[in-house]
């Protein structure tokens, strides 16, 4: 994945006219950065309220590892939601991750709901983990106590480390979206990445299993199915459709 500059303000004010188009509450930016410097805090700050004021839309932010200065400052300057994922258990971290440590990221996580921001806290299954690890991650989360809990799938790609990996199996994705819905009973839990690889056709049977929201269109890296199908999905299991919601 290249690094791009980051998006002048008509563009971003552009994407969240469009993703407010579709009916969404929030819009997130993200960036890919172990955390934000100064110039990048100032940057998003301008943003916020633009974007706000312009379309009406809650504005979320996934911008990595914060401190508390930065993080108080993201609360007072109107963001509503921060994303940022723990994506495994503590006990499996490090065989994934060298750059930081999975304290840095539970800190960060503890930091945005102090500040009073909601917590939207990712999850990411088939890295290699076993059933404890993913039970322990349960665990953390349920004492983490996220608003929102994306669950993402990993569709292995050539060329990386986890290509080795073989998708999670649809019944045994469906069995820990059941295990996580019992274990978080109070979170939006959110399809994310690699839905459609792991599961297929069997995506309704997530809904059912305890799957409660869905990001649809794109992902960050990967392409998603047609947000037309995922609304055709939700008519066919008379689901309502409280918003959609685009990640930029």
């Amino acid at each position: 994945m290249l690094a791009t500059p980051f998006l002048d303000t008509e563009q971003v004010l552009a994407a969240a006219r469009e993703t407010a188009g579709l009916g969404a509450s929030e819009f997130c930016i993200v960036l890919a950065v172990r955390g934000p410097d100064e110039r990048t805090v100032r940057r998003l700050l301008d943003l916020v309220p633009l974007v706000r004021n312009e379309t009406g839309l809650n504005v979320a932010i996934s911008a990595g590892i914060l401190d508390r200065d930065q993080a108080l400052r993201l609360a007072a300057g109107g963001v509503h939601r921060y994303n940022h994922n723990l994506e495994t258990a503590r006990s499996f971290f490090p065989e994934i991750v060298t750059t930081h440590t999975w304290a840095e990221r539970y800190e960060t996580c503890q930091l945005v709901k102090e500040v009073g921001m909601e917590l939207c806290c990712g999850v990411l299954l088939g890295m290699g983990e076993t059933d404890a690890q993913r039970l322990e991650l349960i665990e953390q989360l349920a004492e983490l106590g996220p608003a929102e809990v994306p669950v993402n799938f990993l569709d292995p790609r050539p060329g990386t480390p986890l290509m080795i990996r073989k998708p999670v199996q649809p019944l045994d994705a469906i069995r820990w979206i059941a295990l996580f819905r019992l274990g978080l009973p109070g979170v939006i839990l959110r399809y994310a990445g690699g839905r459609e690889i792991t599961l297929g056709e069997l995506q309704a049977m997530g809904m059912t299993a305890g799957i409660n929201a869905l990001i649809v269109g794109n992902y960050l890296t990967t392409l998603g199915r047609s947000p037309v199908e995922d609304l055709t999905m939700l008519n066919d299991l008379r689901m309502p459709i409280g918003a959609l919601s685009k990640v930029l």
